[in-house]
């Protein structure tokens, strides 16, 4: 009788153990983000320069998009 009630606490103790875990698991703190983890960032650019026809021009290059920003311009002077 004795054997059983010690058995009987032993494996209460275990399952109290194992479920005790489970009731605060530790989480890393994640900061709150506005759109789902998008963030801003700056857009990379390049000044691209030619002469044509004796004028020198500019035009400027999304180096982030892929693809021109300005039309050929004169460089100001």
């Amino acid at each position: 009788m004795k054997q059983r009630i010690l058995r009987s606490i032993a494996a209460l103790l275990c399952a109290l153990t194992l479920f005790a875990t489970g009731i605060a698991p530790a989480y890393a703190y994640t900061p709150p983000s506005d759109e789902g983890g998008i963030s801003t960032h700056a857009e990379q650019v390049c000044w691209y320069f030619r002469t044509r026809d004796g004028v020198r021009e500019m035009r400027l290059w999304s180096i982030t998009n892929g693809r021109w920003i300005t039309d050929w311009v004169p460089c100001p002077e």
